[in-house]
Formats: C-alpha cells, structure tokens, sequence
C-alpha cells in the first residue's frame, strides 16, 4: 500500500516537473520571439507611411525636460513603437483573421458587412455642434432670402445596405436623424434622397472597402434632387473606368484588404465646357478629374484630387445661375453631374476655408446654395457654423 501511495507520488511529480520544464520553455520560446521583434523594430528604419493603413505613422519622439515633465515623451514613445513594430501589416492581418473566427462584427472601427461589403461604424452626434449648424444655415437663409437654399444629407451605407450588415450589428436610426435635420431646417428646402438610393439598394452605391458613395449612388441621389434644384435632368452618360484595383480607407482601418472596387467618371453627353480653377494653389485646368490620382493610395481623390477649401467651375452652360455648393467629400463625385446646369459652380469645404463667406457670395453674385454632405460627418462637424455664420 505504502508503495503504491509513493510511486502515485513519484509519479506527480514527475509529472508537476514536467509541466514546469514545458512552461519554462513556452516562456523561453516567447520570451526570445519577443526579444527578436524588439531587436527587428529597434534595427527597421522608421517608416513615415502606412500604404496598408493609409495613413502616416508615429516617429521616434526627441526627448526634452517638458515632455518628460508632461509624460508625453512616454506615450509618444508608445505610439512609435505600436506604429513601428516589425511586421505590424502582417499582424494587423492576423488579427482580422482571429476576429473573423470568433465572428467579430467589427474591426478597427469598421463593420465586417456580407458579400465583401465594409462599412463606417456610425459615429456618435456631437449635439452641440448639431444645434449650432442648423441655427447658422437658418440664420444665413433668414439673412439671403434672395437666394434659393437647398441641404441634402446623404444617408450612410450602413443605412442603405442594412441587409449586408454583420448580424445584429447595433446602428443608429439614420432615417430619424436625417428626419430631424430637415424638420429643424427654415427658409431652406430639404433634398431627401434616402428612399431613391433605397430603390436601387442591389446596385453599387457605394464602395465596398471606402467610407464613400460610388458615381453611380450620387447619379441616383442627382436624379432625385434634381426637380427640386429645378433641374430638367440630362440623363445619357460618357461612363468611364478609372480603376478596378481600388481599396479604400475603410480596408485600410480593418486591415480587411480581400476586395477591390471600380471607379467610374460619368460624363454628361451636353457639349458645356469648362474651367476648373484651385485658389489655394491658383491653378486651372480644364477638367474635374486627376489622373495622378490614381497611381495614389486613395484613388477616390481623381475627383478634384482631393478636398480643398474652395474650387471655382467655370462652365460654358447657357444657364444664368450661379451655385455655391458647402460640402463634404462626398459632394465631389456629384458636382460631375451639375456642370450643364449653372454658369459657375462655387465649391467650398468649411474644413479648410477661412475667408469670409459673405464677401464670396456678393463678389460671384450667387444665385442658387446647396449644402450637400453625407449624414455621419454631418452630425459630427464642427466647422460650418463658424464659416456660415456672419
């Protein structure tokens, strides 16, 4: 009995050492793995951009008493080591991978939609910005009764495409939101282009791995704003393929990079020329497009090569009308479709622009004001007010 008890013994033993060499040597194995991608990131050259993630990323921080002092040297230096890390793309696609497995039903911000489809986690209303630009667009209608003011707010893909999200993935009620803007609006007439974008939901409205509505979606949206604009719309197209090998912000931020997407320029068949002129780099050209664009990262910017704080169209339009557009990057795949319509397009972003308003509405003797964003950035921007207001 007594030997059976003390080999049982024995036998636990070896077995506890046993266990105990094998995590020793788990922890060796780590600990070397963890050393060796310390030693790779430290010996790596820094890279100041992220094609995968399409954005720049974190440098070594200089060391100095204030940042010390702050503690902001330390974060810093966590974020350039985060940013830096060796192989960082490669886990980025490892860590989808695992979300995915677990059935994950978003990434980096990003909703893991059906049939390939990525989409905006919607953001949170900042209501107090909300408040502010609609009682500045209220009070610019009050002050311009002259003028004939349009707003649409574009709704979101996640909105649209709801039958392509993930499972039970919790969205905001984008239709009250936009419900709201338009009820809260005077003086202004709202485009509502939610259910006509609804109608083709089976279409490509939007890419599937940007944040952006494709040009066939703002096709649809400019059918349906059109009557209100009062606008007898053209409606055959020169369509063109740009690119098929697009990926857009939103693959960057998942780290989900298995789909590509088409980008087509449509062109109305209306023989109106035109002169496209960027004040911030007084430059002009005779096209709405960028060509170099596409050798970019984000190859949406072939439209206007991007945002910039004002853009002046020119067109040989028979119209007398001139149309101030207030905008998002969405407004720049759509201006394609209103050259035939306006003699003069006036573009600006309230991101960028700081000059004052009103002188540019007297100086181009404006007509017609479309403010024209999608719902997401809407509720959350912060810039309109100040550029609208007086």
């Amino acid at each position: 009995m007594e030997q059976r008890q003390n080999r049982a013994r024995s036998a636990k033993q070896r077995a506890r050492a046993q266990k105990t060499r094998l995590g020793m040597i788990v922890a060796a194995i780590l600990a070397a793995v963890i050393l060796l991608l310390d030693l790779a990131t430290i010996l790596t050259p820094d890279r100041s951009y992220s094609d995968q993630e399409n954005r720049m990323l974190a440098q070594a921080p200089v060391l100095s008493g204030a940042k010390l002092a702050d503690g902001s040297f330390f974060s810093d230096t966590e974020s350039h080591f985060s940013d830096q890390f060796a192989g960082r793309d490669t886990w980025m696609s490892l860590n989808l991978a695992r979300a995915r497995l677990f059935g994950a039903k978003e990434n980096g911000g990003v909703y893991l939609g059906r049939g390939g489809y990525l989409m905006q986690v919607p953001s949170e209303p900042d209501e107090e910005a909300l408040a502010r630009n609609l009682q500045a667009i209220n009070a610019f209608a009050k002050r311009h009764s002259e003028l004939k003011i349009y707003m649409s707010t574009v709704p979101n893909a996640f909105c649209v495409l709801s039958k392509r999200l993930p499972a039970g993935a919790p969205v905001r009620d984008q239709e009250a939101d936009i419900r709201n803007i338009a009820s809260s609006l005077q003086g202004v007439q709202f485009l509502d282009v939610t259910a006509a974008l609804k109608e083709h939901s089976k279409e490509a409205l939007y890419y599937r791995t940007d944040h952006h509505w494709t040009s066939l979606g703002a096709k649809y949206a400019f059918e349906a704003m059109a009557p209100g604009l009062g606008i007898a719309p053209e409606t055959e197209y020169e369509i063109y393929t740009v690119t098929t090998e697009f990926q857009g912000t939103l693959a960057s931020r998942s780290g989900d990079h298995s789909a590509k997407d088409t980008i087509e320029l449509y062109v109305p068949k209306w023989n109106v020329e035109y002169s496209v002129n960027y004040r911030d780099s007084q430059r002009t050209v005779c096209s709405l497009y960028s060509r170099a664009a596409l050798e970019e990262k984000d190859q949406y910017t072939v439209f206007f090569g991007g945002n910039h704080p004002r853009i002046d169209i020119k067109t040989t339009s028979e119209s007398s009308r001139v149309l101030l557009v207030l905008k998002d990057s969405y407004a720049n795949c759509f201006i394609q479709f209103l050259t035939p319509y306006f003699k003069e397009i006036v573009m600006v972003d309230p991101r960028y622009y700081y000059d004052n308003l009103e002188t540019l509405v007297k100086q181009e003797n404006v007509t017609d004001v479309l403010l024209l964003y999608n719902t997401d950035t809407f509720l959350t921007d912060t810039a309109l007010a100040d550029v609208i207001g007086e």
